[in-house]
């Protein structure tokens, strides 16, 4: 269950498992054998305007019972008021425990009191408090008190006004802007898997490399003690930077990462079936690297993409998409260019279609 849950239904639809999928996004390539979804297929509107975690959880509690496992991608239980319901199913960490970490401030200072670096952090609760925080670092970055990943805006003491404060809802976290590398770390268990480059576009997660570098064994112990300092169970991922050779966390999630394809592709291995079982983990070894990188509607369109190798969450024929709203996935080790324009071209203004069609 999650936003979308293709990747991990179609792992586990080849490992033979019949499939329930609880999502938001219905992709045409989602093979779950029952799809339960909160998307009109054929006009996705806004994911902020019409998303509603409690809906997939009303799903999902009915069916808790009657399957064996639950897989919990983004999107459900990351909220403040999120209901918490108690199921024994669960491959990974809980409901409860992804609720926790999804607590930014409280795991920040959880972290902070542990000894490990993290940006300095304030929660913010008007615009006197912001411009004060602005005054001492003159750049910083904004994050909502919950939530995993997601959306964050730089802010800079230059560009501070009443017209770009007006949207910011309070309380919210503000951190200093450390200037260095970003990367992400990926744990099954406490195993390590990868460490991958994030692709960040507008604030937004908008794919990864994997694998990105070889960092130094010192760095994985750190976020190995981490994993056991917060008892993270199945797949997890830290977000972090790298400034002066020293790790500073940015971020925990503690669930299925949005890398889950690209090391499956790049291991050549089922990674639900190393989930279901820990004898498999060891298993999992990256070699080629893969680009992972999710589209966006630069304006209202109509799409008709077509079913082909490395194209992914593929909409409805004739489906209508918002600006701004994901379009597709592209993941793929080369000519990923090529196949992002291969795919925009697919992709029609919605105003030049529906003049089209009126003639």
């Amino acid at each position: 269950m999650g936003v979308n849950t293709r990747p991990v239904a179609n792992s586990l639809k080849k490992l033979g498992f019949y499939v329930y999928s609880v999502s938001y996004y219905a992709p045409e390539d989602l093979n779950a054998d029952k799809k339960y979804y909160l998307i009109n297929p054929l006009y996705h509107g806004r994911l902020k305007e019409n998303y509603d975690e409690n809906k997939l959880i009303e799903i999902a509690n009915t069916l808790a019972d009657d399957v064996d496992y639950i897989f919990i991608t983004s999107g459900v239980f990351e909220f403040e008021n999120s209901k918490i319901p108690r199921w024994d199913n669960v491959v990974g960490n809980e409901p409860k425990k992804i609720n926790e970490i999804s607590n930014k401030y409280k795991t920040y200072k959880k972290l902070k009191n542990l000894g490990f670096n993290i940006p300095e952090t304030k929660k913010i609760n008007n615009k006197t408090q912001l411009y004060k925080f602005l005054e001492e670092f003159n750049t910083c970055i904004l994050k909502p008190v919950y939530g995993s990943g997601g959306n964050i805006i730089k802010l800079d003491l230059n560009n501070f006004s009443d017209e770009l404060i007006y949207e910011i809802k309070f309380p919210i976290i503000a951190q200093e802007c450390i200037r260095g590398k970003s990367f992400s770390a990926n744990f099954i268990g406490n195993t390590f898997i990868t460490f991958n480059k994030q692709i960040i576009i507008k604030g937004m997660y908008a794919g990864n490399l994997t694998p990105y570098i070889n960092l130094p064994n010192r760095f994985i112990e750190i976020f190995r003690e981490i994993i056991e300092s917060f008892e993270l169970k199945g797949m997890n991922g830290i977000d972090f930077l790298i400034k002066d050779n020293e790790s500073y966390i940015v971020d925990i999630n503690p669930r299925i990462l949005g890398t889950y394809e690209t090391i499956e592709m790049s291991a050549s291995q089922n990674l639900a079936r190393a989930l279901l079982n820990n004898k498999y983990t060891n298993e999992i070894k990256l070699k080629e690297t893969y680009i992972k990188r999710i589209l966006f509607s630069k304006e209202k369109i109509t799409v008709n993409i077509s079913k082909r190798d490395f194209v992914y969450d593929i909409p409805k024929k004739n489906a209508v998409i918002e600006r701004g709203e994901p379009i597709a996935t592209i993941i793929a080790k080369e000519n990923i260019k090529s196949i992002i324009n291969s795919v925009y071209k697919e992709c029609v203004e919605y105003e030049k279609r529906k003049n089209r069609d009126d003639i």
